[in-house]
């Protein structure tokens, strides 16, 4: 019994075995700082990525919508115009006959719509309508010289309007005529046609409700009104199409009196009666809805729209303006996918990180596990395990929060690739823990350090990776942004990342070099921290290539995003300040030098300019001239109004002097003509004056047109011209509202003229370009980019530091125990840590610079501004310097935090496991 008890093993020291599952599980447990990263990682990536075409559909949809529903319906609905042939002999059976036909091809003609098109259609809509008859004025004058009416039949036409008084037409019964019968001619007070005419229409020609009328169609057609109408819905796009039915055509000709004009409507079975004078003219309109517009594909439906308007002989307006959108969007395109590029790299790249320090910390437990007889699958699977846990459900999140966050249609292509970054996770822990080994280095603790082999091949991905960039740049700037507006160039997505990662190698390939030569100088000197510092720096960079590339992207996103929007804004400005020429422009045709003089005492006018026509006149040559159109305008009143004004250059001032001749500016490409010596020729009495040419303009904004001389009031006088104001042009004093001034200036010169003159500001200009939903776009879209790229780059920052923090904490308590000052191990620290820091943000500015000018070369910037050439590059100053501030800030942030988390480790421990 005893030998038997002792022989059975006791319960309490039984231990269940350690699965792969439990393991995976306890080391997520004591390590829930790289978990916590590495979900956050994959979640910004997958919201970054799931966002982004979301966004851009809503960006250019909302432009797109814009630009198409500024359309009226006449523009947007494909419409056709015909003639339709009636049987005159035949009967009301007939005719309807022959239209329930044309209605049901018609619906077969909208169902036959290509997939996009299809949607936007409803059901096409006929309008017959006879020529314009004479009609009879009635009994009462209304003071009306000739009366005419086109009469029109519309199906429709009791689904459209709401009866004042009366009724409409009854269903007209017209019997065939018998075989041999003469033709329908007319009809007579016995049989007359029942019309129904708007309330405004009516009353302005005086026909009532029960009274007859001839209309000069055939022989005669005698109707009757029988009722008046409103329009049930006066904003109905069906009315832009039906022309003056509820107000009469009114024509005061000074020869013929009043001719008035009206558009009854009939039964469609009267249609043999309203034949009788010919053809009847057929308007066919398909209604088109602009709403959905928004959220469909811009080339699928021009595609369609093209076939549609093939095939059914139709006119529209829409095809064009679709068309004229895709310079537009194709910008937006391209500034948002490399906006996207940004966060979604730099969540990538602190994933990479994460992982990193995750199998950093794990390092001494997975070595051991192969060390046991572990495999290599069991350890790449363990790891793996783990990144599914952790990247699958913060994938499915970050879509989730994406999908939220950007309303609009979804389809499974655009949620793929972001779901597919929860694998992502399992496939760097796999691969990372797959590739540790028990080696003798590895189970006394030390890092691996790379073979020759490995060295060779990371050369080599450097070299490939640098090779890459060049040729992505060359081939984006050969081939410019090729594809449709909504179309994704994959080149030019994966350019940020190139050029990031291509600066970066290059950058610590040749930093090394100053650093030696700095440690080398450093020598001379008295102190160890920068000899030693700049010497470690110079062997080896204590981050490695990830975390400086992961700040460089961010960086680089960041600087030509607003570079680019600089330009946007710069480009707007000045094309605001083109269109205008002033901050205030008023029309005053007439105005006095009295209208000046009160305009200038005007609160808030700070220097007025007054643009007068004087005509034409010749700029001769030799024996060659040019008819070109002359303005009039105070060159100094008119320098002071453009001082500062953005890409305007001042006009310059006349010089004072006793010279015969006339100073002038030219404008346009006239001087490129004149090989002798130039005069002025006015015509008339005055003889050709001799000219000096002060400066030629490519245009004078607000002052002249293209091929135009401006010239002073004094030579106006010389040249005996009698120039007449057509505009003034205002700047406004600091602080005033320009649309104040603006309706002030308009206020004195209608007292002085006694019109309505219109006026025009640059801040509504500019108004009118930035507000748009494209600018808009790209201005909400630059600042989520930089807050998560300046959120990531700082966390990548973080991990980049901590990935050396034990190291660093080792050899900090190891100096200071033996005897070297504090302050020369805290520098020791700062040394390892800010060269890489500095590197990354100098690597990325650089990155920028050169991704900025790609970009704004390959596209058209000026279909965002409304100006007529591109802008020039204009870096936004005032955001990079924030920019840079704010990474100077993170950069001294991860220094102060090595050198605190530094100093956490204790030198007794250190000294234990040198011990051990």
């Amino acid at each position: 019994m005893t030998a038997t008890a002792s022989a059975r093993p006791d319960r309490r020291d039984r231990r269940p075995a350690l699965s792969s599952a439990r393991l995976a599980a306890r080391q997520l447990r004591t390590d829930p700082t790289t978990a916590v990263l590495v979900v956050l990682a994959t979640f910004v990536a997958a919201c970054v990525l799931a966002a982004w075409p979301r966004t851009v559909d809503r960006v250019v949809g909302t432009d797109q919508a814009d630009g198409v529903g500024r359309l009226v319906a006449t523009r947007v609905d494909p419409t056709r115009a015909s003639s339709w042939l009636v049987d005159t002999g035949g009967g009301s059976a007939d005719a309807l006959d022959d239209l329930a036909a044309q209605r049901d091809t018609l619906t077969a003609t909208v169902a036959s719509a290509g997939p996009a098109l299809r949607p936007l259609l409803g059901e096409a809509h006929v309008v017959l309508s006879t020529d314009r008859w004479v009609a009879d004025r009635g009994p009462r004058d209304v003071g009306i010289a000739e009366l005419t009416v086109g009469v029109r039949v519309d199906g429709r036409l009791p689904d459209l309007v709401t009866v004042a008084d009366g009724r409409l037409p009854a269903p007209a019964d017209v019997a065939p005529l018998a075989p041999g019968a003469p033709p329908r001619t007319g009809t007579g007070p016995d049989a007359p046609l029942e019309v129904a005419l708007s309330v405004a229409s009516a009353a302005r020609i005086g026909w009532q409700v029960g009274e007859l009328r001839t209309l000069q169609g055939g022989t005669g057609v005698t109707a009757v009104l029988v009722g008046t109408f409103e329009a049930a819905d006066p904003d109905d796009p069906t009315w832009a199409h039906l022309d003056s039915t509820f107000a009469p055509q009114v024509v005061e000709d000074p020869d013929a009196g009043t001719l008035v004009t009206v558009f009854p409507y009939a039964d469609p079975g009267a249609l043999p009666v309203l034949a009788v004078s010919g053809p009847l003219a057929s308007t066919t309109w398909f209604p088109l809805d602009t709403g959905p517009v928004a959220t469909t594909d811009r080339a699928a439906l021009l595609t369609d729209l093209r076939a549609f308007r093939t095939a059914t002989a139709t006119d529209t307006e829409l095809d064009a303006a679709l068309q004229a959108l895709e310079p537009r969007q194709r910008l937006v395109v391209t500034v948002l996918g490399v906006l996207a590029a940004g966060p979604a790299g730099v969540a990538l790249g602190v994933l990479w990180l994460a992982v990193a320090l995750g199998v950093e910390r794990r390092r001494g437990a997975l070595v051991l596990l192969r060390a046991r007889g572990a495999s290599t699958v069991l350890v790449g699977g363990l790891g793996a395990g783990q990144g599914l846990v952790l990247g699958v459900p913060a994938a499915v999140a970050g879509v989730l929060a994406a999908v939220a966050l950007t309303p609009g249609p979804t389809t499974p292509t655009d949620l793929a690739v972001p779901l597919a970054t929860g694998l992502a996770p399992a496939v760097l822990l796999g691969v990372a823990g797959a590739r540790v080994r028990a080696t003798r280095a590895a189970l006394s603790g030390a890092r691996p350090v790379a073979a020759g082999a490995a060295r060779t091949a990371r050369w080599v991905a450097e070299a490939v990776v640098v090779g890459l960039a060049v040729l992505a740049v060359v081939a984006v700037r050969q081939r410019g942004l090729a594809g449709d507006a909504q179309g994704v160039d994959p080149v030019l997505l994966a350019l940020p990342v190139l050029l990031a990662l291509a600066v970066c190698v290059v950058v610590l390939r040749v930093l090394p070099g100053p650093l030696a030569a700095l440690a080398r100088a450093l020598a001379r000197r008295r102190g160890l921290a920068g000899f030693v510092g700049a010497a470690g720096a110079s062997r080896s960079p204590a981050a490695g290539l990830a975390p400086v590339a992961a700040v460089a992207l961010g960086v680089a996103v960041t600087t030509a995003s607003l570079v680019v929007l600089g330009t946007m804004d710069g480009g707007a400005r000045r094309a605001a300040a083109a269109t205008v020429g002033a901050d205030v422009a008023v029309q005053a045709d007439g105005a006095t030098a009295g209208t000046v003089d009160a305009v200038r005492r005007t609160p808030g006018v700070a220097a007025v300019a007054a643009v007068a026509d004087g005509g034409e006149v010749v700029l001769r040559a030799g024996r060659a001239g040019d008819a070109l159109a002359v303005h009039v305008v105070d060159l100094a009143a008119l320098r002071a109004v453009q001082d500062g004004l953005p890409g305007v250059d001042p006009v310059p001032v006349a010089p004072r002097g006793s010279d015969d001749s006339v100073a002038v500016v030219l404008v346009g490409d006239v001087e490129d003509d004149l090989d002798d010596e130039p005069v002025l020729d006015a015509g008339g009495s005055s003889a050709a004056v001799p000219v000096t040419v002060l400066a030629t303009r490519a245009t004078v904004p607000g002052a002249t047109g293209p091929s135009a001389v401006l010239v002073d009031d004094a030579s106006a006088q010389r040249l005996g011209l009698r120039p007449v104001v057509e505009r003034l042009l205002v700047r406004t004093a600091p602080g005033a509202d320009p649309a104040a001034v603006a309706a002030d200036v308009a206020a004195v010169v209608a007292d002085a003229t006694g019109g309505r003159p219109a006026t025009a500001t640059r801040a509504a200009a500019l108004e009118r370009v930035t507000g748009g939903a494209l600018v808009g776009g790209v201005r909400t879209a630059t600042a989520v980019a930089t807050a998560a790229s300046l959120a990531l780059s700082a966390l990548a920052l973080g991990l980049g530091v901590t990935l050396g923090a034990r190291s660093r904490g080792r050899l900090l308590a190891l100096l200071t125990t033996l005897g070297v000052p504090t302050r020369d191990a805290r520098a020791l620290v700062r040394w390892e840590v800010l060269p890489w820091a500095l590197v990354a943000v100098v690597a990325g500015l650089a990155s920028g610079a050169l991704l900025a000018p790609v970009m704004l070369g390959t596209t058209d910037v000026s279909v965002l501004t409304g100006g007529a050439a591109p802008p020039p590059p204009t870096p936004g100053t005032a955001g990079l310097l924030a920019l840079a501030a704010t990474y100077a800030l993170l950069v001294g942030g991860a220094v102060l935090a090595a050198v605190v988390g530094a100093r956490r480790t204790s030198a007794v421990t250190v000294l234990r496991e040198g011990e051990a």
